[in-house]
């Protein structure tokens, strides 16, 4: 019996369930306005290339794999799906694709071995009537090699090794269907960094980038939902004088038209009256099958078509707004919690920060006078050792219960580390107290000290000299992205110390972006006026380095690079910084807690002082 043709999205409706388990809400599936075009567009034979550039939340995942079997069952296409690693193609095969056969009764009958384990059907390949797929790691040359298909579909390739001996294996990938009948490529990746994307450069070959806007349920102006800033008259909006929780809950969004609000019960509606338009050629469709130019005249599907999206126009948001308006005011200064939302929530690239130099100026004009040596707000003290040839420099760092940074202490200790004399300054340094204006004395609770290649032997001997856990031998990690510390649970052999990985680009990306804060705001940073401890020279090392792209065996990464000017300063920043979460996370140090035992401290002085001026009376 002749099929009687569908479109993508009509197929879904009919045939398409999602299973329990690895599905937010399991049942049949029903297309949902935000899906329509891009599912037709991965059905529709006129479009041969298309790149989607994801957030977290929009159900693209469940889309590819409908798309996937609506072109072998329905169309009967041979398709391989490349995902960044063999594992991760097994987890996809595992987590997604075997579960939805096992309740879509229509690819059972295309796949006549699907209940069973042998050639025919594992983790790695379905063969069913007229057609087969494929499910591989693209980090795997000989998985790209004798691999002819109609339907090539590259999942998460901003996280692929690029090249796996042919070449940039997207271009192998495009090649493969090359003079195939009704050849399709389907690439998609969550959003990442500016300058690394491969998916960004694949956007830059679409005939059209979509973007769907919607009509404003007041005005009826159509528009872009875009996340806006504190004082842009549009976008997302709450009550900013509220505590997080209950600012979050009046979360609405401000037409950019005629600035009423908009709420997310709305946002279906919406939504089936939306356009994906092209900003730059003014080409629109409704539905991924019948396209538009500007005029509003019929023209030709594009060939090559890129989506741009965020989860703000989701529709599967428990809370809706709320929980997105939640995620933003939880990120409180954190770059990694800001890129994480750059990237998941909003589907942008990340362009990253620090690219241009800070003006040291900006540090020299915000140093202030200190109420004592160490002032009252600081909870703790860390600090940083840099080893040179001819020196050593020690700079002591204090923490406040919100993450505020003050600079305490600096210490230049000239000669050669492996002198006695040296060591005997350093350790004596190592121990010293300071004290509060009230008299407290704090020690430094914890020194990291860089090995950098200078005297790694010194750096070992004081270390066990004034104790494996005061003083931590350091060095920078291999690899870029790694976390602040990474401290061995045990003691490495055979130098007798707890050698530590510190992940310096990601001390630096916190450090300049809190540089930029305010002082007094939670995580800014402090410098006393005091050329003794703080002259010109330390303001101008804090700010020596910026980010610039280098190449990889990963690909182009954006480093820090100091480019031959002195950064001791902001290296001994980085080590106390890493002491300090070598304390919260290794040994359980609880910054609020501090301040808590603080204000009880004071509480009970105030008390007894007051006891003792009524008894002096």
């Amino acid at each position: 019996m002749t099929k009687v043709p569908m479109t993508a999205v009509e197929w879904a409706d009919k045939y398409f369930y999602l299973p329990e388990g690895s599905s937010q809400i399991s049942g049949k599936w029903i297309t949902q306005p935000l899906q329509v075009v891009m599912l037709n567009c991965m059905g529709n034979d006129a479009v041969k290339e298309i790149y989607v550039q994801k957030p977290t939340r929009i159900g693209y995942t469940k889309m590819l794999c409908c798309a996937l079997m609506y072109l072998s069952e329905h169309k009967r296409r041979s398709s391989v799906v490349y995902e960044p690693n063999d594992r991760l193609a097994k987890q996809f095969t595992l987590d997604e694709f075997d579960p939805v056969i096992r309740v879509v009764p229509v690819m059972q009958e295309a796949l006549p071995y699907w209940q069973q384990t042998n050639e025919y059907n594992n983790v790695k390949k379905k063969v069913g009537a007229g057609f087969s797929i494929d499910i591989l790691g693209a980090d795997t040359p000989n998985n790209f090699r004798m691999m002819t298909k109609q339907v090539i579909c590259g999942d998460e390739i901003d996280a692929w090794k690029i090249n796996s001996g042919e070449g940039d294996n997207t271009r192998v990938m495009r090649e493969r269907i090359r003079g195939a009948a009704f050849g399709k490529a389907i690439f998609g990746s969550t959003a990442t960094t500016v300058g690394q994307s491969t998916l960004e450069r694949l956007m830059g070959d679409a005939d059209v980038v979509l973007q769907m806007h919607l009509p404003c349920p007041h005005c009826g102006e159509y528009q872009i939902l875009e996340w806006g800033g504190k004082d842009t008259p549009f976008g997302m909006k709450w009550d900013r004088t509220l505590p997080k929780e209950q600012a979050a809950a009046t979360a609405y969004y401000q037409c950019r038209h005629c600035e009423d609000q908009i709420y997310y019960s709305s946002l279906t509606k919406m939504q089936e009256l939306g356009k994906w338009i092209c900003s730059n050629t003014g080409t629109w469709t409704k539905n991924g099958i019948d396209f538009y130019n500007a005029e509003g005249r019929r023209t030709k599907a594009p060939q090559r078509v890129g989506f741009m999206i965020s989860a703000l126009y989701s529709l599967n948001l428990t809370e809706g707004w709320i929980e997105l308006v939640r995620e933003w005011l939880d990120i409180s200064g954190d770059v990694d919690k800001l890129q994480a939302f750059w990237n998941l929530t909003l589907g942008l690239l990340w362009q990253p920060q620090h690219t241009k130099r800070i003006n040291h100026q900006h540090l020299m004009g915000r140093r202030e006078s200190y109420s004592a040596q160490v002032p009252d707000e600081v909870v703790i003290l860390t600090g940083g050792i840099d080893t040179q040839d001819n020196r050593l420099e020690a700079y002591v760092w204090g923490f406040s219960w919100d993450m505020q940074k003050y600079l305490i202490a600096r210490q230049i200790v000239m000669g050669d580390p492996r002198d006695d004399a040296s060591k005997i300054k350093m350790e004596e340094i190592c121990r010293r107290v300071y004290r509060k204006a009230n008299g407290e004395e704090l020690s430094v609770k914890k020194w990291c000290w860089d090995i950098g290649g200078h005297r790694t032997e010194v750096v070992y001997e004081m270390s066990k000299r004034i104790g494996i856990l005061h003083v931590i031998p350091v060095r920078g990690a291999n690899e870029y992205g790694q976390p602040i510390q990474r401290m061995p649970i045990k003691i490495t052999k055979p130098a007798g110390v707890f050698l530590t990985a510190v992940g310096t680009d990601t001390a630096k990306d916190q450090i300049y972006s809190d540089i930029s804060l305010p002082v007094g705001e939670a995580r800014s940073l402090h410098l006393p006026l005091d050329d003794g401890i703080c002259p010109e020279d330390v303001c101008i090392q804090l700010v020596s380095e910026v980010r610039k792209a280098q190449k990889t065996r990963k690909g182009i990464v954006f480093a820090y690079d100091n480019e031959g000017r002195r950064n001791e300063a902001l290296d001994c920043l980085v080590y106390a910084l890493a002491a300090l979460y070598i304390l919260i996370e290794r040994f359980g140090l609880n910054l609020e807690a501090l301040r808590q035992d603080k204000v009880q401290t004071e509480s009970t002085s105030n008390s007894f002082a007051e006891l003792g001026r009524r008894m002096g009376k």
